[in-house]
């Protein structure tokens, strides 16, 4: 196969092109050369499509800029996965979406290029007045657009032979037909790159040789003509992303090492080449590059989303005079177009004015400035936009946890969220990612209702009380500082009769022989089917002077579970939880307990709300004890129940777990076998249901509370072999389910009271 002569391949293609005017009284008809295909006439902008924004002064924040011309520019977004295209007014700010399932390009003017994927006709759109458009169509599929300049397409394809043909297809001012020119590329070029630069010219970079012995090269080309003006030899190195073409200039990034770019220009006309350093970058960085007035202007764009900091970021310009003269203009570079008027229009941002368009173009000293055209409204630096923490979170009302929320203004930052309780310094440390941010940029903490003493310790259920959060993020990126923000909120949980930690999850006491006082915080979540300890604390010394130690439940009307305890004398007292893990000084309650061989509490059997006590005494004799809800006089005198309590050798109130409205107790016999005794309203208790044999290898039996989390109150059982857990049914004939093994105090032999 040949290459075309000039004069043979434009009359080839003069009667491939068609172009056809829409005029605002309707189409123009014209006629179809010989051998090329009738076209529809094109889609106009009519004037109802135009979609004014929300702010006249604002664009969208995902919005790219893909053009700029005298009256307005081109921008890209992306639409539940379709492009949109709009074109906006410098005058008023207002946008016009231009017609969907259209592709849209442009360069350096007014007119916008636009192509149906399925079609192969392009349509000029003059946004000035766009009620009007011209549609060039060619019949040959195999050329594609390789760029725009004003109003001509630059056409190329290769041919089967690897022959480059290179054309500018163009409509000029006032003629309803196209005018096309060919480029007269060397034979063997390969097209790498498309510069709309000055209004009379195109920049094209090509390549010619073999791979391993290419040479690159930069050809400024006449658009009125389509001749080649000025042709400069790159070298061996392709140049890196940036090409730039002014009146008195190339310019392009060379990177002979990889990693140091390097602005080289060069005078028109076969003047001076220089090459300026622009420092050290990581290998493969694309650097983009303009020429504005006298000025190199470059950035690594990208640097708004990126994932690492970059020294190219910013928008930076360069005297081509004193090329050790720089300006920062720009943080970070979202996209560029070079204007009709030698400005840069810039999506980008900076800290101080956010996120928006500007334009770049030399100020009053001749140096270049950045003004702000359009605002997204978005800032720049890495922000928090709102919060999805409430005032209180009840974290009992849903299953034990909560969802929080903080939303940011972007999402390539990484740090932590930390909940810290205020009173006891529990906290949760949630890492944040930039995977977690990609979809909504939220940060979403799905709390477990458990926190920590230190980070990577046992977890225990968080307590109530107050909490403060706090963000640390740091932008992926780079730009701008770590944002730091915190509040507060409340948690709520609700009350169990063996929690001291306030945090609704029982707990239990031990003493060991040398009066050491310990306490276990229990843990029972959904992914384990075990009740295990978040944690042994030693609370406190000297508990070795009672006999006898009881956890009765809330009997002051405070926020936690309380113990009475009897000393040798016979003197009962009280210890108030303090809702931290420990207990205030005692209290006396009075003399004469040690008429009582069982004592037991936490079950409410008078359905006021407030745990009460029982006891019996070496005849056999069962005493109730209402509680008052008095601190300083916890219980009212004693009420006798009834006799033949003495067949028992432990009783325990254990709450309702039958589903009456009142407390209940289970007492063992000396065979081991344990019996169920319902309370009821009358403050007596039903007649006893055996629960089954096997109990006496048990030493302490202990009404804990709701342990597993169900709702329903639970026993707990220790022994030499171990210690069970036995959950509450909610059944009067099967109160229990089987046994379920735990580790806590499961070293009984080392406590001689457990409660």
């Amino acid at each position: 196969m040949h290459r075309f002569p000039p004069t043979s391949r434009r009359c080839r293609l003069a009667a491939a092109v068609t172009v056809v005017l829409t005029a605002t009284l309707g189409a123009l008809a014209l006629p179809v050369p010989a051998g090329a295909t009738p076209v529809a006439a094109p889609d106009a902008v009519p004037a109802a499509a135009a979609q004014a924004a929300d702010d006249p002064s604002t664009v969208p924040n995902d919005l790219h800029v893909v053009s700029a011309g005298h009256s307005g520019f081109l921008g890209r977004r992306s639409v539940d996965g379709v492009d949109e295209y709009r074109w906006t007014s410098y005058a008023d700010g207002t946008s016009r979406v231009l017609p969907s399932r259209t592709e849209y390009s442009g360069g350096r003017s007014d007119f916008v290029v636009g192509r149906r994927a399925t079609e192969t006709r392009y349509t000029l759109y003059d946004m000035s007045d766009p009620d009007s458009s011209v549609g060039l169509t060619y019949g040959d599929p195999r050329y594609t657009l390789a760029g725009v300049a004003g109003q001509s397409l630059v056409m190329s394809r290769r041919d089967a032979d690897g022959v480059l043909d290179v054309f500018l297809m163009s409509r000029p001012s006032g003629s309803t037909s196209p005018t096309t020119h060919d480029v007269a590329l060397p034979t063997d070029a390969r097209l790498s790159g498309v510069r709309a630069t000055t209004p009379d010219t195109v920049l094209l970079q090509y390549t010619r040789g073999a791979a391993d012995a290419a040479e690159h090269y930069l050809a400024a080309v006449d658009l009125p003509t389509g001749q080649i003006i000025e042709t400069v030899p790159v070298g061996t190195t392709a140049p890196r992303t940036g090409i730039a073409l002014s009146e008195t200039h190339f310019a392009w990034i060379a990177d002979p090492t990889g990693t140091a770019p390097q602005l080289v220009t060069v005078l028109r006309g076969g003047g001076e080449r220089t090459s300026v350093p622009l420092g050290t970058s990581d290998p493969g960085v694309q650097l983009d590059l303009s020429l504005v007035g006298g000025w190199a202007v470059y950035t690594q764009k990208g640097g708004g989303t990126a994932g690492r900091p970059s020294a190219y970021h910013p928008l930076q310009a360069r005297s081509l005079s004193a090329p050790g003269t720089a300006v920062r203009l720009l943080d970070h570079v979202d996209s560029a177009a070079a204007a009709p008027d030698g400005s840069l229009l810039v999506r980008g941002g900076q800290l101080a004015r956010g996120e928006g368009v500007f334009r770049i173009a030399p100020g009053g000293d001749g140096r270049p400035a950045a003004t702000l055209v359009a605002s997204t409204g978005a800032p720049t630096r890495l922000e928090l936009v709102s919060t999805g923490v409430p005032s209180t979170v009840a974290l009992d009302a849903d299953g034990g946890s909560a969802t929080l929320t903080w939303v940011l203004s972007r999402n390539n930052a990484h740090g932590t969220v930390t909940l810290r309780h205020v009173a006891s310094g529990r906290k949760v440390e949630h890492p944040v990612s930039d995977w977690e941010l990609r979809e909504r940029n939220t940060v979403t903490l799905k709390w477990n209702g458990l926190a920590a003493k230190n980070i990577g310790d046992m977890a225990a259920f968080a307590p109530s009380g107050a909490y403060v959060w706090e963000l640390k993020l740091a932008p992926y990126n780079g730009i701008g500082p770590e944002l730091v923000k915190s509040g507060t909120f409340d948690v709520t949980r609700r009350t169990n009769p063996h929690d001291y930690t306030a945090n609704s999850s029982p707990d239990l006491l031990a003493r060991d022989s040398s009066g050491g006082l310990f306490l276990d915080d229990t843990v029972k979540v959904s992914s384990s089917s075990e009740v295990y300890s978040a944690g042994r604390t030693r609370i406190g010394t000297g508990w070795g002077i009672y006999n006898q130690l009881e956890a009765v439940g809330d009997i002051a009307g405070g926020a936690a579970g309380d113990v009475v305890a009897r000393d040798a004398s016979g003197v009962l007292w009280s210890h108030l939880g303090k809702g931290d893990g420990t207990f205030a000084p005692r209290t006396k309650i009075g003399g004469g307990w040690n008429v009582y061989d069982k004592i037991t509490g936490g079950s409410d059997l008078s359905g006021d709300g407030r745990a009460d006590l029982l006891a019996t005494d070496t005849s056999g004799v069962l005493w109730y004890y209402r509680s008052t809800n008095d601190w300083k006089a916890p219980f009212a005198g004693r009420v006798r129940v009834g006799g033949g309590w003495g067949v028992y050798n432990q009783i325990t109130a254990v709450g309702d777990i039958a589903g009456s409205t009142r407390g209940d107790l289970v007492a063992r016999d000396t065979a081991g076998v344990l019996w169920l005794h319902q309370g009821s309203t009358t403050g007596q208790f039903s007649a006893r249901v055996r629960v089954g044999g096997g109990w006496g290898s048990f030493t302490h039996l202990i009404g804990v509370g709701d342990a597993d989390r169900d709702g329903r109150p639970d026993l707990y059982a220790v022994g030499p072999s171990g210690s069970r857990l036995y959950a509450g049914t909610g059944s009067a004939t099967v109160p229990f389910a089987p046994a379920a093994y735990t580790s806590v105090n499961s070293d009984a032999a080392r406590f001689n009271s457990v409660f």
